[in-house]
């Protein structure tokens, strides 16, 4: 089964990838915080994701429009189109939709103590906010210029809530260093797509797992380095290579067992 925080933590609407000639393939090693070292790998218009210790990855085929969620420890992987989760993003909105008022009524008869508690721990599966969530927030972007990362032009900023900077981030916006241009847009499809699919997942589970928001605005551009400044997590690429990579790494789930989406959704 994946869950919210796999994907989630492991990196951030997909990209139309054209076909193009092989050029050198891209490993960029993560460092986090928590302890969870992730590997990017790009070979061909293909990538991959994994983090060290976890037998499980995600792949993203650019060609076919195809994500695989492989799980090598079962013997089983579970693959999808970019279209089918779409669908399932939008079933997911559906859902809250629909079941909000039904809970909210529910709800209603609760002594009041026990209706905010499970207020605040439903706020994320219900359609609007909780209450002690539906302030306005404002939300604003602070540029503080370009750096490099491991190679990696990216532009600094810091998201300010409400006044107060809660995260830090530096963003590429193109290939740079050994990242080609090309590899760039399937890294930058690749890192939306987990989003996407952590997005799709939580929605269903009320958002259990999730770590860093940095969906509450659009960033344009894939994070090099990220600083949660509420709960002092970071995550950075520390590395980036340009070495060639065996094919096995993007084609070897062949000989598990298929199994259907809803294994995404368990």
């Amino acid at each position: 089964m994946v869950s919210g925080s796999t994907i989630c933590g492991i990196a951030a609407a997909l990209s139309m990838l054209a076909v193009m000639p092989v050029q050198a393939d891209t490993t960029l090693k993560i460092q986090g915080s928590d302890e969870l070292n992730t590997s990017i790998q790009i070979r061909n218009g293909k990538g991959r994701i994994g983090a060290d210790g976890r037998g499980d990855y995600l792949l993203y085929d650019s060609g076919t429009k195809t994500i695989t969620y492989v799980e090598p420890e079962a013997q089983q992987y579970t693959q999808l189109t970019t279209a089918e989760l779409d669908a399932m993003a939008l079933a997911a909105a559906n859902v809250k939709e629909a079941v909000t008022p039904y809970v909210t009524g529910m709800l209603a008869g609760l002594p009041e103590e026990q209706r905010k508690e499970i207020e605040q721990r439903l706020g994320a599966m219900l359609a609007t906010p909780a209450p002690a969530e539906s302030k306005l927030v404002e939300i604003k972007i602070v540029s503080e210029g370009e750096q490099t990362i491991a190679g990696l032009q990216c532009q600094a900023s810091s998201l300010l809530k409400n006044g107060a900077a809660v995260v830090k981030v530096c963003m590429a916006t193109a290939g740079s260093g050994k990242l080609s241009a090309r590899d760039f847009v399937t890294l930058e499809t690749l890192v939306t797509l987990s989003r996407s699919m952590a997005d799709s997942v939580n929605g269903l589970m009320g958002g259990a797992g999730s770590q860093v928001d940095l969906l509450t605005v659009e960033l344009e551009g894939v994070p090099i380095a990220v600083q949660d400044l509420g709960n002092g997590k970071q995550y950075r690429v520390t590395s980036v290579s340009d070495n060639a990579l065996p094919d096995v790494l993007f084609n070897d789930y062949g000989k598990f067992q298929k199994q259907g989406v809803q294994h995404l959704l368990r």
